[in-house]
């Protein structure tokens, strides 16, 4: 976690996590990630 400081008070930067992107989505990887959301009941809207 990286934190920041000023006169106005302190916040949170960002998270580092470690793993680098594994890529943009194509639009089949859109789909399929849809189409599975939906399969376990997860709203999409």
């Amino acid at each position: 976690v990286v934190i920041a400081e000023t006169e106005q008070g302190r916040g949170i930067i960002g998270v580092i996590d470690g793993f680098k992107s594994k890529g943009i989505e194509a639009e089949s990887d859109i789909k399929s990630r849809k189409e599975f959301l939906r399969k376990i009941g997860y709203k999409l809207g």
